[in-house]
C-alpha cells in the first residue's frame, strides 16, 4: 500500500507545483522550447481527451468522477484482495495519481491545465495533442500495471 500511495501523491504534488507555475506564468512566455521536440505551451482544456465534451461540463464532470472511482478501487484491490507485484502496485499509484490530479484541479478551476506539446514528433498524435504530467503518469501507469499482471 506504502508504494501505490507514495507514487500517487508524488504525482499529485508534482502536478499541482508545475500547473502553478504554468498558470502563473504571462501569456506572452509561450511556446517555449523544452528540449527532445517537446515544447511548453498553455491550454485550459474544459472537455476530455482534445476538449470532446467541453460544452457539457456534467457529463466531463461524471466521467472523470467514475475514472477515477475505478482507479481507487483498483489501487485497492492490487493492495488488498489480489496478490499484486510491486509493479502492479506502482503502477496502480502512478494511474491512480494522474486521475486523481486531473479531478482535484478539474473541480478546483473548472478545467485541467495541458502544458507539454510535441513538435515534430514521428507520432502524429503527439503533434496534435498537448498533455500534462497526470495524463503521462495514466497513460504510463496502466502500461507499468498491465506488464505488472502479465509478468
Amino acid at each position: 500500500m506504502v508504494l501505490t500511495l507514495s507514487a500517487a501523491a508524488a504525482v499529485i504534488g508534482t502536478e499541482a507545483l508545475v500547473r502553478r507555475r504554468v498558470n502563473a506564468a504571462p501569456a506572452a512566455f509561450y511556446p517555449k522550447p523544452v528540449s527532445g521536440g517537446v515544447e511548453l505551451r498553455r491550454a485550459h482544456n474544459y472537455g476530455l481527451v482534445g476538449s470532446r465534451f467541453a460544452e457539457k461540463p456534467k457529463v466531463v464532470m461524471t466521467w472523470q468522477t467514475l475514472a477515477n472511482l475505478a482507479a481507487i478501487s483498483g489501487a485497492f484491490m492490487v493492495n488488498t484482495v489480489v496478490p499484486a507485484s510491486a509493479l502492479t502496485r506502482l503502477g496502480m499509484g502512478l494511474l491512480t495519481g494522474g486521475a486523481l490530479a486531473n479531478l482535484i484541479e478539474r473541480v478546483q478551476r473548472g478545467c485541467v491545465t495541458d502544458y507539454l506539446h510535441g513538435v515534430d514528433q514521428k507520432v502524429d498524435l503527439l503533434n496534435r495533442r498537448i498533455w500534462n504530467l497526470a495524463d503521462m503518469a495514466i497513460f504510463n501507469g496502466a502500461v507499468i500495471t498491465l506488464t505488472g499482471l502479465v509478468l
